[in-house]
């Protein structure tokens, strides 16, 4: 089908970016040409189970984060699983305060062959490139009735860790606050950062900024608790 031969290559082509390898290099790890790579990418063949297996391991990743094609009909067939994450893409916002800016990340999860997984895109300039996204994280999501988890391992540094926490809302809203956690490279810290998630795209203006930003309501109730924590709207 062209469909999974066209998602299995943007797999490669995007694993390959994040590993900074070139068409050549990619290629001279798995024994085939360029011509026949880039043709794996962009779909126009199909790749054999053994050279799956091949890019896999060059890119040293797990052939699952591949193959992880899902038709529409499934996708439908999710719905409802869980209270916030129906879709396969949530978009997930927080307020950097070293660089003064929102930042935008896609938070895409998938369903496929059994356990779910979940990738998250980090620091897009556009949410119609996550492929140019900053760093690339991959791991597995859980979901309970209160709330849904979400560990992740960077895809450049297997010794990074993110996890990224959201409750889950009574009603059916749109959007939800979560916590980002992991470590700084600048300053070298430990962090936990205040995230809004959404279904939908939000318009990135000055009251998304406000809600992003830690207000006296989340500095009390962190004094007071002596833990980073933010409540719900």
């Amino acid at each position: 089908m062209q469909e999974v031969r066209a998602h299995v290559g943007g797999r490669i082509r995007l694993y390959r970016k994040v590993k900074h390898f070139t068409l050549t290099d990619l290629a001279a790890r798995i024994h085939k040409s360029k011509a026949t790579l880039s043709k794996y990418e962009t779909g126009e063949i199909t790749v054999d189970v053994e050279t799956l297996f091949d890019i896999a391991s060059a890119l040293g990743i797990s052939v699952q984060q591949l193959i992880d094609w899902r038709p529409e009909s499934a996708e439908e067939t999710a719905a409802g699983e869980d209270s916030f994450f129906p879709q396969r893409c949530t978009y997930v916002y927080f307020y950097d305060g070293r660089v003064k800016k929102i930042v935008r990340n896609i938070l895409e999860i998938s369903r496929e062959g059994g356990a779910p997984t979940a990738a998250l895109y980090y620091d897009l300039a556009s949410f119609d490139r996550p492929e140019g996204c900053r760093n690339l994280y991959f791991g597995k999501a859980e979901f309970f009735d209160t709330v849904s988890n979400f560990l992740f391992e960077s895809q450049s540094n297997h010794s990074e860790r993110v996890t990224l926490t959201a409750l889950n809302p009574f009603d059916r809203s749109t959007e939800v606050l979560g916590m980002l956690s992991g470590m700084s490279r600048y300053p070298l810290l430990p962090i936990s950062i205040k995230c809004i998630l959404s279904s939908e795209p939000l318009v990135e203006d000055e009251r998304l900024q406000e809600e992003l930003i830690l207000t006296q309501k989340d500095i009390k109730l962190i004094r007071k608790l002596n833990m980073f924590a933010v409540e719900q709207f």
